[in-house]
C-alpha cells in the first residue's frame, strides 16, 4: 500500500511546483519528471531500468510529436494572419456585426472557437481566438481566460483523435464512446457558456443574453449530438461550430440595428489596428479557415483519399507501437492551408521570415513541458506507478470510484494536455474497473474522455500556449489558478452527471 502511495508523489511535486514555489510549466514538468525517474530506481516495485525508462521516455517524445506536428503548422497560420492582418480584419467584422461585447464573445467563443479546435485541435483556438478579442478591446489576460474556456469542445478536437485512441485501446465502439461522451459532455456546455458571458459582461451581461447564449447552446449542443449519433464522430465538432456560427451571426443581424452594424470606434477599448485594419471581406478573411474545413471534409468523407492519405507516407515505429500518417494527420491539413494562405494573400519574404522566427520560438517553448509531461505520465504508466494508484483507489472506494472516475480522468488531461495521452493512461483501467464493479465500461470510457478534455483547458501546457500568444508571461501562475477553479467546478458537475447516468443504467 505505501508503494502504490509514493506513486502519487510526481503529481504532488507538480502541485508543489506550479502552485508552492510559482514556476514556469516547463520547469514543473521538468521536476516531475525528474521524480517519477528517481521513484523508479527508489522503488522496487516501480523498477525500469535504464533500457524501460529509455522507451518510456521515446514513447513521450513520439506522443507528443502527434501534437507538435499539429501545433507546428497551426502557429505558423496565425503568424501568416497576423502579417498579413487579416485576424484584425475579423475582429472588425465582428466590431461592425455587433458592438456588445457579450455577443462578441458569443460569435467568437461559442461557435468560432468550437469550430477551430474540432478541425485542427491541440489549443489551435486559443492562438486564433485570443488575439482576436484582444484586437476588440479585451484586455489581454481576459482574452487568454475566454480563449481557453472555449475549448469546451475538445472531446472533438483534433477530430476526435482522442475518442479514436480510446476505441483503439478498450475495443469499444467509437460511436459508442462518442454518444456517451456527448451525454456527459453536451450539459457542461450551459455551463462554460454560460460563465463565459459573465467574464464578458458581468452579471447584467448574464441578464441582457443570458437566454441568447442558452439558445445557441442547445444549438451546438444538438448539432453536434445528432451529427456524432447518426453521421459521424470525428466531423461532430466541426459541423456543430459551422452551425451554431451560422445561427449567432444570424441572430446579431436580425436583433442589431444599422448603426450598431456599422460601428466599429464605438466598441470598448477598441484597439487602433481594429480601426485600421484593411478592407478583406469576411469570405476572404475566413477563407484560410474555411479553406481547412472543407479539406477535412474531403479527406474523411471520401473513402479512396482517406485510404490513399492513411497509407503514404506513414511515420512508424513497431517497437513502440507508434504511426503517425503524415498525410492524414491535422497537420498536414494546416501545412496546405498555411501553402494556401501564401497563395491567396502574397506576403512577402520578410513577412514570411518573421512569420517562421515567431512560430519557432513559440513551438519550442510549449513543445518543452509537453514532452516532458508526456514523458513523466508514460514512466508512470510503464513502471506500474498509474495501474498501481487505479486498483488501490478501486479497491478502497468499490461503487464509489466512479465518482473518482471524472477525476482520475481529469488529472490525465490536467497532466498531459490532451485527452488522447489521458486516454492512453487511464481508459483502460477505467474500463476495467467497470467490469469489477459491474457498471457499464461505456459509461465509464465517457466519464473518462469527457473529463479528460475538459482539463486540458487548464493544463499548464495550454496556459503556457495562451500567456506565450499575448505575450503575457508574467501571469502564467495567475491564469492556471483561475483555471483551476474553473477544471474543479467541471468535474464535479461531471461527477454527478456519472453518478446519474450509472442510477438510470441499473
Amino acid at each position: 500500500m505505501w508503494e502504490s502511495s509514493l506513486g502519487l508523489l510526481p503529481v504532488a511535486v507538480i502541485l508543489l511546483l506550479l502552485f508552492g514555489f510559482k514556476q514556469t510549466a516547463t520547469r514543473t514538468a521538468l521536476g516531475g519528471y525528474v521524480i517519477a525517474l528517481l521513484l523508479t530506481f527508489a522503488v522496487p516495485a516501480f523498477s525500469l531500468g535504464l533500457p524501460g525508462i529509455w522507451h518510456a521516455s521515446v514513447q513521450g517524445v513520439l506522443t507528443t510529436s502527434l501534437v507538435a506536428y499539429v501545433l507546428l503548422f497551426g502557429i505558423f497560420l496565425y503568424h501568416l494572419m497576423k502579417e498579413k492582418e487579416i485576424i484584425p480584419s475579423i475582429a472588425a467584422f465582428v466590431a461592425r456585426s455587433t458592438d456588445d461585447p457579450v455577443r462578441q464573445v458569443l460569435i467568437l467563443c461559442v461557435a468560432f472557437s468550437p469550430l477551430v479546435e474540432s478541425a485542427s485541435g491541440f489549443g489551435v483556438s486559443v492562438i486564433v481566438v485570443a488575439p482576436i478579442l484582444v484586437a476588440l478591446g479585451f484586455r489581454p489576460y481576459r482574452a487568454a481566460l475566454l480563449s481557453l474556456i472555449s475549448m469546451f469542445a475538445v472531446p472533438w478536437g483534433a477530430m476526435a483523435t482522442g475518442m479514436v485512441v480510446g476505441a483503439s485501446l478498450s475495443d469499444l465502439p467509437l460511436r459508442t464512446i462518442g454518444v456517451w461522451t456527448a451525454n456527459l459532455t453536451v450539459p457542461t456546455f450551459f455551463f462554460f457558456v454560460l460563465l463565459l458571458v459573465w467574464l464578458a459582461g458581468g452579471w447584467q451581461g448574464v441578464k441582457k443574453r443570458g437566454a441568447e447564449a442558452l439558445f445557441l447552446t442547445a444549438v451546438l449542443g444538438a448539432s453536434v449530438y445528432l451529427f456524432n449519433a447518426w453521421v459521424s464522430v470525428e466531423l461532430a465538432g466541426v459541423f456543430g461550430g459551422l452551425v451554431t456560427l451560422s445561427v449567432a451571426l444570424t441572430l446579431v443581424r436580425l436583433s442589431a440595428s444599422r448603426a450598431a452594424r456599422q460601428a466599429v470606434d464605438g466598441v470598448r477599448e477598441t484597439a487602433a489596428d481594429v480601426e485600421a485594419a484593411p478592407a478583406y471581406s469576411l469570405f476572404k478573411a475566413m477563407s484560410p479557415y474555411l479553406f481547412l474545413t472543407v479539406f477535412l471534409f474531403l479527406t474523411r468523407l471520401i473513402p479512396p483519399l482517406e485510404a490513399w492519405l492513411r497509407s503514404h507516407a506513414r511515420l512508424e515505429f513497431a517497437s513502440y507501437s507508434f504511426s503517425l500518417p503524415l498525410l492524414y494527420s491535422p497537420g498536414f491539413a494546416l501545412a496546405v492551408t498555411c501553402l494556401f494562405t501564401w497563395w491567396f494573400f502574397r506576403p512577402d519574404r520578410g513577412m514570411v521570415g518573421r512569420a517562421a522566427r515567431a512560430t519557432v520560438k513559440q513551438w519550442v517553448s510549449v513543445n518543452l513541458s509537453t514532452v516532458a509531461f508526456v514523458a513523466m505520465s508514460e514512466v508512470m504508466a510503464m513502471s506500474g506507478m498509474t495501474a498501481a494508484l487505479a486498483t488501490v483507489t478501486a479497491a478502497l472506494f468499490g461503487y464509489w470510484f466512479l465518482a473518482l472516475s471524472p477525476w482520475v480522468g481529469g488529472l490525465g488531461g490536467f497532466l498531459t494536455g490532451s485527452n488522447a495521452g489521458s486516454n492512453a493512461m487511464f481508459l483502460n483501467l477505467q474500463v476495467a474497473a467497470a467490469a469489477q464493479l459491474r457498471l457499464p465500461p461505456e459509461l465509464f470510457a465517457g466519464v473518462q474522455n469527457a473529463a479528460a478534455s475538459h482539463l486540458t483547458m487548464a493544463s499548464p501546457s495550454r496556459v503556457l500556449l495562451g500567456v506565450t500568444v499575448l505575450n503575457i508571461r508574467e501571469q502564467e501562475n495567475r491564469l492556471l489558478r483561475h483555471m483551476m477553479g474553473v477544471g474543479a467546478a467541471t468535474l464535479l458537475l461531471l461527477t454527478g452527471l456519472a453518478l446519474a447516468f450509472s442510477f438510470v443504467a441499473s
